[in-house]
């Protein structure tokens, strides 16, 4: 597991950051924060309620690895109080971005407190196909897709909102609790209904639910590699399709808003039907407007396996 500044210590420099920005009075006395990307925004808008302002960089629907901010984005994260996001090479321009901004704004890498796993090779015959999309340490970066993790990284976001605002802390630990209670109960809903199935092996188009995976004793299997869209190699494939065959395996998932090419080949291949997976990377306009969480998309997520897995 790789470490960045501990949490102690980042809340020493969100003081100083605070003691010096107090020359320039806020307008409005809210906390400007910044998040890198969907899941730590539905963190921050829970822990921070209405005491925060919250900028997101990455707009719905749109993929979040490669996206580079926009200058009026660049400008706005120069006027917030603190920043979240996920290090080591997750989003590299985004990165890039906060390493521009000045000493008053406090960045916060969610990666530092997590156990992060490896992405290694899956199965024999995938040989160099586990390379892709991976941190800057090889491991894999879809750990939002962890009930677990997830109520990790709030702890960390509200320690660090509490350093930056501590005016507002009873306000940040009471939605903070109430959202940790919230991913308790989706942590116990995957765990029930995942606990019995016919099969635990969970074979996606991509490596993105290796956490997910971990998790609750299922084995996660993939097409392709970490990027969505990474091509596998005819002898991926093949052995990929006599894993899965040998597993017993009748569904193969795809991706919401990712073509599901890859999983109906190699379902047909096989005599297994497709089914839909969300990484909660990005929601889209759609989901957002029908009042779509990471809560409720997860929960469908938990429905779309326990029906494929065949879990009772």
């Amino acid at each position: 597991m790789r470490r960045s500044v501990p949490i102690i210590a980042l809340a020493l420099f969100a003081s100083t950051a605070v003691g010096c920005a107090d020359d320039t009075p806020a307008d409005d006395g809210v906390t400007t924060v910044a998040a890198a990307f969907y899941p730590i925004e539905e963190i921050v808008r829970r822990v921070g309620g209405d005491a925060v302002e919250v900028v997101t960089l990455v707009p719905p629907g749109e993929e979040a690895h490669e996206y580079d901010p926009t200058p009026r984005q660049l400008t706005e994260l120069a006027e917030a109080d603190i920043v979240f996001y996920l290090g080591q090479g997750f989003q590299p321009n985004v990165e890039k971005a906060f390493e521009s901004l000045p000493p008053s704004v406090l960045r916060v890498d969610l990666l530092a407190e997590l156990t992060l796993l490896p992405v290694t090779e899956q199965l024999p015959g995938t040989e160099g196909e586990a390379e892709g999309e991976t941190l800057a340490d090889g491991n894999d970066p879809h750990v939002w897709l962890s009930p677990a993790n997830m109520r990790q990284m709030t702890a960390t976001v509200l320690a660090n909102l509490d350093a930056v605002a501590p005016a507002d802390a009873s306000t940040f630990a009471g939605n903070s609790g109430d959202y940790a209670t919230d991913l308790n109960l989706l942590g116990t809903a995957f765990a029930d209904g995942l606990r019995q199935c016919r099969s635990r092996v969970l074979v996606s188009s991509h490596r993105a639910f290796g956490y997910l995976a971990d998790a609750y004793d299922l084995t996660a299997v993939a097409i392709a590699g970490i990027s969505p869209v990474e091509e596998p190699s005819a002898k991926s494939l093949e052995a990929v399709a006599a894993f899965a065959a040998e597993n017993e395996v009748t569904t193969i998932f795809f991706e919401e808003n990712l073509p599901e090419d890859l999983a109906t080949t190699l379902a047909d291949e096989i005599g297994a039907t497709t089914g839909v997976l969300d990484t909660v990377e990005s929601l889209s306009s759609d989901q957002i407007d029908a009042g779509d969480d990471y809560l409720s998309v997860m929960r469908t997520n938990l429905t779309a396996l326990a029906e494929g897995l065949g879990c009772s």
